[in-house]
């Protein structure tokens, strides 16, 4: 179970990271959203700078998919 909900966060950052480009960064934290924990997490992630967050995206994905990648071992 480890190992999917790994891969599922891993690939779920890559598409954020991929996702990710100016116009977005500069609209997110802005609208209401239904998740509680999706508002924080926009609303601090709006404060940093573009290619810090692009970089911390694509590093928790990289992350997440060595780490299922190990977990299967």
């Amino acid at each position: 179970m480890e190992i999917i909900s790994l891969l599922i966060f891993g690939i779920g950052f890559i598409a954020f990271g991929i996702r990710h480009n100016k116009n977005i960064h500069s609209e997110e934290g802005f609208g209401s959203s239904d998740s509680v924990i999706l508002e924080f997490i926009t609303s601090w992630i709006d404060k940093l700078p573009y290619w810090f967050t692009k970089t911390i995206y694509l590093l928790i994905a990289l992350g997440c998919l060595i780490g299922s990648y190990l977990t299967n071992f």
